[in-house]
């Protein structure tokens, strides 16, 4: 299942998708704007606000009314972060027009709703000011809370350690003394300019596909979508440096973070792709099988690639007394694939999990829209299928040139703070 794509205005992209295999309609709205640390802050607030109440439903039960009349129809709102972009998504979900009396009526009152939600928040000219201070709230609350996921907040420290000087640093809810400071004036100015000047994409995926289109043409009107977004930005790595960090933990938590000069737009992708599949990414992979079966020196470990930026993450859950063994074993899993061991059972084996995986999103309306968030960034949407053929295409000789290009960069470890040598923030 593919999308179409139609332009709906001044830097509005419409894809969609029609089909009757899903029994809903399914409608995501993203909006991109480059990685800045206040801006940051000020877009993770929105969603929440969002949720609260809008001009036409002021409170949450409003909302939950509407959304119940529409066949239990259901509204939401996040922030992702793709590369240097910080994400605002939008998502309607509402049972498919197609199996309703007067479809396409609560097709129309359906995408009213969700426009109406998204684009005019409860306030008179800022947010309402109850909900703005009771958000800020929240927001801070899960940011300080980070630090009780502790898988989570060493990645997140990881990540900001190791490109402190590059937008990518910036964790995708801001930090909060940011967030503290923020005034809801400050925040609604924002979320306008957002709303009025920046690349705004919209995914329908179901039934009624061009009745949807021209709902939507007629609430997504008057933008000027002037600002110009960065290029991710390219920083080969130094000297490798290493952190540590002390706190009251049970298990160790290991970072290694890598830079691999390779990105979505690059030929090597999907090298590099079934490269990180082969290394940390399913049961069989090369870390799964050396540091936690064989030397049985993980509760977990794995990796993953952010292919926009272009870093490769592997984190593991160890004892702190076996740090320097596992981070011994786990160089010497990358050192053997940029060496070419790597067996064709292994290489197989990870192609068809990979596209067994890419092949599952035609099940899901919401994974057939996210998969595409990485191709709306590069301006380069790329169908299943000639994802499945890419991959299928992928040779033992592009694996070893994708891993030859793959440098550690930042080595990052959250150890207990009884722990002989512990420190903290040390490099």
């Amino acid at each position: 299942m593919d999308f179409t794509q139609h332009q709906l205005g001044p830097g509005v992209r419409l894809y969609l998708c029609e089909t009757d295999k899903f029994k809903t309609l399914t409608c995501k709205a993203f909006i991109q704007q480059d990685l800045k640390a206040r801006e940051a802050a000020s877009t993770a607030l929105v969603p929440l606000l969002l949720r609260r109440g809008s001009q036409r439903f002021p409170t949450t039960r409003d909302i939950a009314r509407e959304l119940e009349e529409l066949y239990a129809a259901d509204f939401g709102s996040d922030v992702l972060k793709i590369g240097e972009r910080q994400i605002l998504e939008f998502h309607f979900r509402m049972v498919d027009p197609a199996l309703l009396p007067k479809g396409e009526e609560l097709l129309r009152r359906g995408l009213e709703a969700f426009w109406e939600i998204a684009s005019r928040p409860h306030g008179n000219g800022r947010f309402f000011e109850p909900y703005f201070e009771q958000e800020k709230e929240i927001l801070l609350q899960e940011l300080e809370g980070l630090v009780n996921d502790k898988r989570a907040y060493a990645l997140v420290r990881c990540t900001a350690l190791m490109c402190g000087e590059e937008p990518f640093g910036i964790y995708k809810y801001g930090d909060p003394e940011t967030v503290r400071s923020l005034a809801n004036q400050e925040v609604y100015d924002h979320y306008r300019k957002l709303l009025n000047d920046y690349p705004l994409d919209i995914f329908v995926v179901g039934s009624r596909t061009e009745q949807a289109a021209e709902a939507l043409a007629g609430l997504v009107q008057g933008r000027e979508a002037q600002v110009v977004l960065n290029a991710p930005q390219r920083v080969e790595a130094g000297e490798p440096r290493y952190f540590e960090e002390a706190m009251d933990v049970q298990q160790a938590v290991l970072v290694m973070g890598y830079r691999t000069q390779i990105t979505y737009p690059d030929e090597d992708y999907y090298a590099l792709l079934v490269a990180n599949g082969i290394l940390g990414g399913f049961a069989h992979s090369k870390l799964f099988i050396n540091v936690r079966e064989r030397a049985s020196l993980a509760y977990y470990v794995g990796s993953s690639i952010e292919g926009s930026k272009g870093l490769l993450t592997i984190s593991a859950g160890i004892s702190g007394d076996d740090q320097a063994q596992a981070v011994e074993i786990i160089q010497e899993q990358v050192r053997d694939m940029q060496e070419g061991r790597i067996s064709d059972q292994e290489l197989e084996q990870t192609k068809r999990g990979l596209i067994s995986s890419m092949n599952s999103m035609n099940d899901s309306a919401s994974a057939l829209i996210d998969r595409n968030l990485i191709g709306v960034v590069h301006d380069e949407l790329r169908t299943i299928a000639g994802v499945v053929e890419a991959i299928s295409a992928v040779t033992l000789e592009g694996v070893v040139r994708a891993m030859e290009k793959v440098q550690l960069d930042t080595t990052y470890i959250l150890r207990s703070s009884s722990q002989k040598g512990a420190g903290h923030g040390t490099d």
